[in-house]
């Protein structure tokens, strides 16, 4: 039940722009839930990626094809284009998560944080509604705006940062419509997702190889975004029970959120965040206020 609920959570709030690792954290907090371990979260984000992979399946197709077509097209067809700019979208959080790694996750141990960022993106969901939406397709992104898109993600690397709300935001200030700019993000979900996915498992399997992952060999106690490294994996039925519920509430997800943004505010999803957040924020404080 645990893992339902986890693989709920993660394909639900990852494809949401209400923040997938403030919504485990605090979670965890308010039921005294112990964080999982890294693999079972491993397999919560490919869950979902699969999920993003299966509903842009036909996208995805093109922009593999585009990005070997355009070196002799000099990448000058739209989806061709498109390849380049989800590329040059995912530099900037590659480059940025892996330099700060060490302080992202000890943003993760303070849950009071995570609460109070989820506010922010509240206010970003909100804020970016009330400009006037550009009448732009993502194919004819400039270089520079895409990076900036791009750029914008690193609000998920933070808890209570959602990374589709922060690049929906970025994409719409980038002349971009709704639509266009949720689709844009889903595209570079992709990259993101399996990016680190495969940066964690590294660590599963080789935790000598990354100081930060001994305590996977050593019974310590270090946190990795919401994943415990010093806990042995959950056994194999709860991981794939996590896998296929991340999967199938993620597609869902997908599919209702894309249709919902066609012709509907993110006020709402703003609203909810403050909600849970305020609610969470004198949970915390409660608790604190109680302890000796």
């Amino acid at each position: 039940m645990h893992a339902v609920a986890l693989g709920i959570v993660q394909g639900i709030a990852e494809l949401f722009p209400i923040s997938s690792a403030a919504h485990t954290l605090l979670l965890s907090y308010l039921f005294g839930w112990k964080l999982p371990s890294l693999p079972f979260v491993v397999m919560l984000h490919l869950g979902t990626f699969l999920a993003v992979l299966l509903y842009f399946a036909r996208d995805y197709g093109k922009l593999v094809a585009g990005f070997f077509s355009g070196f002799g097209d000099r990448f000058a067809r739209p989806h061709e284009r498109l390849a380049l700019l989800v590329i040059l979208g995912t530099i900037p959080l590659a480059i940025v998560g892996k330099m700060f790694e060490k302080q992202f996750d000890r943003l993760f141990g303070l849950p009071l944080f995570a609460a109070c960022f989820l506010l922010v993106t509240g206010l970003l969901l909100f804020a970016v509604e009330r400009l006037r939406q550009g009448p732009g397709e993502a194919e004819s992104l400039g270089y520079g705006k895409a990076f900036l898109v791009g750029l914008s993600q690193i609000g998920g690397l933070v808890p209570g940062g959602s990374r589709s709300g922060f690049s929906i935001a970025g994409g719409m200030m980038s002349g971009l419509t709704r639509e266009e700019a949720a689709r844009f993000s889903f595209l570079l979900a992709g990259p993101a997702i399996v990016g680190a996915s495969i940066f964690e498992m590294r660590r599963v399997i080789h935790p000598r190889a990354d100081p930060a992952a001994l305590a996977l060999t050593s019974g310590g106690v270090e946190q990795h975004g919401v994943a415990a490294l010093g806990v042995a994996p959950e056994p194999t039925m709860v991981i794939a029970v996590g896998f296929i519920v991340a999967f199938i509430s993620g597609y869902f997800a997908i599919r209702f959120f894309m249709r919902y943004v066609n012709d509907h505010r993110l006020t709402p999803f703003a609203v909810y965040c403050w909600v849970f957040a305020l609610v969470m924020i004198g949970v915390i404080l409660a608790r604190q206020h109680a302890l000796p």
